[in-house]
C-alpha cells in the first residue's frame, strides 16, 4: 500500500501543473482571451527598455513611469544580454520588471530576442539561424537562445504576472538584411516556432506564447504562409504590427492585411493582437490628433475581433533617439488607454 501511495504520488509530480479559471494566468480560449474566467482585453505601452541599466536606451525607473502610464499591459524586452553581467547570469533587472508590475496591477508581454539585433549581442536575424544557428551559444552570452527561452521561461513559469511570451520581436527570415526572400524561409520559420516553442511550452505549459511577427507581408509570413507558421501546435496567439496608417482603422492590403490575419486566425482557433501600433503626430496635425486616430483604431479593432493594443513606445526621457512614435507623460493617447482597462494594484 506505502509503494502504491508513494507510485501515485510520483507520478501526480510528473504532470504538468494546468492553471485553473482562477489562477491569475491570462488563457486563450478559441479567439478570445479570459483572466480569472472573465473576458480580457490588452491595452498598453510597449516599454522595451525597463529591464535596462543603461545597455538599452536610458535606464528606466519603471515604478515611476508606471504611475504616469495607463493600461493594463506593457511589453518589454527580456534578451540575454539584460539578464547577462560580467558573464554570468544576472536576473536582477528582469526580476525587478515583474516584481514592479505586478505592484501596480499591470500584466507584462515579455520579447525573448529581437529580429534587428537592437540591445543584444546577435545581430539581424537570417534564415540560417532560424534553421539551426539559434543553437549556437549568443556572441558575448553565456548559453544558446534555445536555452536562454529554456532557462528563462523556466525562471518565471509560476508568475501570472506574465500574460504571454514572444519569441522574436519582428520575426522573418532572410538570407541577410539586403537580401530578396528566399523559398525556404516559411519552412524555417514554422521549423524554428515547433522546435523553440515546444520549448517554451515544455519550460511553461501555463503560459500563452506567440511567435511575434509584424504580419504585414515580410519574409516568411506573407499571404496564406501567415497562416502555415501560425499553425504551429506550439502557438497560442498570432500577432500583427500596425504602422503608417493612421487613417485606416483596419490596415493594410487584400493580401496582408490585418483583416486577412483575423480571418486566417480565426480558422486556427487563435486570437490575435496587436503587439506595437505607431503613429507619427505630424501625420494627425498633433497629439490630440494622433489621440483620435488611436481611438478610432482601438474601437474599430477590438470590434473585429483584436484581443489587444499596445501602443509604441513610452518615454519619459529628454532623449527620443530619433523615434517618431514616443508617448511621454501627459500625452492625451494615455487617456484612450485608460478608457479600455481599469488596473488593480496589489498593494
Amino acid at each position: 500500500m506505502a509503494m502504491g501511495v508513494w507510485m501515485a504520488g510520483m507520478l501526480m509530480a510528473l504532470l504538468p501543473v494546468v492553471p485553473g479559471p482562477d489562477s491569475g494566468f491570462v488563457r486563450a480560449e478559441g479567439t478570445r482571451l479570459t483572466l480569472d474566467g472573465r473576458p480580457y482585453v490588452m491595452a498598453g505601452l510597449n516599454v522595451y527598455n525597463a529591464a535596462s541599466d543603461g545597455n538599452c536606451w536610458y535606464p528606466m525607473s519603471l515604478g515611476r513611469s508606471l504611475r504616469q502610464m495607463r493600461g493594463n499591459v506593457i511589453r518589454v524586452w527580456f534578451f540575454q544580454r539584460l539578464a547577462t553581467k560580467d558573464g554570468r547570469r544576472d536576473w536582477r533587472a528582469l526580476d525587478r520588471v515583474l516584481a514592479t508590475a505586478r505592484r501596480h496591477g499591470v500584466k507584462v508581454l515579455p520579447v525573448l530576442t529581437d529580429q534587428w539585433g537592437k540591445c543584444e549581442w546577435s545581430g539581424y536575424k537570417t534564415e540560417s539561424w532560424y534553421r539551426g544557428g539559434y543553437r549556437e551559444i549568443d556572441p558575448g552570452g553565456t548559453v544558446s537562445y534555445r536555452d536562454w527561452v529554456a532557462e528563462a521561461v523556466r525562471r518565471y513559469r509560476h508568475d501570472p504576472a506574465i500574460a504571454m511570451w514572444t519569441l522574436v520581436n519582428e520575426a522573418e527570415a532572410k538570407p541577410s538584411g539586403a537580401a530578396d526572400c528566399g523559398p525556404g524561409a516559411t519552412g524555417a520559420l514554422r521549423g524554428f516556432a515547433d522546435d523553440v516553442g515546444a520549448v517554451a511550452k515544455a519550460a511553461s505549459p501555463a503560459h500563452l506564447l506567440t511567435l511575434g511577427t509584424m504580419g504585414g507581408g515580410q519574409c516568411g509570413t506573407a499571404a496564406q504562409n501567415y497562416r502555415e507558421v501560425y499553425a504551429s501546435p506550439a502557438l497560442d496567439v498570432c500577432e500583427y504590427h500596425d504602422y503608417h496608417e493612421p487613417d485606416e482603422a483596419i490596415p493594410g492590403n487584400e493580401f496582408d492585411g490585418l483583416a486577412v490575419r483575423l480571418a486566417q486566425c480565426e480558422a486556427l482557433d487563435k486570437p490575435l493582437f496587436v503587439g506595437e501600433a505607431g503613429i507619427d503626430p505630424k501625420a494627425t496635425g498633433g497629439l490630440r490628433g494622433r489621440a483620435r486616430a488611436y481611438a478610432v483604431k482601438m474601437s474599430a479593432q477590438f470590434a473585429a475581433g483584436v484581443v489587444g493594443f499596445v501602443v509604441w513606445a513610452w518615454c519619459d526621457a529628454g532623449r527620443t533617439d530619433g523615434d517618431a512614435f514616443v508617448v511621454r507623460p501627459r500625452d492625451p493617447v494615455l487617456k484612450v488607454l485608460d478608457r479600455w482597462t481599469r488596473r488593480k494594484p496589489r498593494l
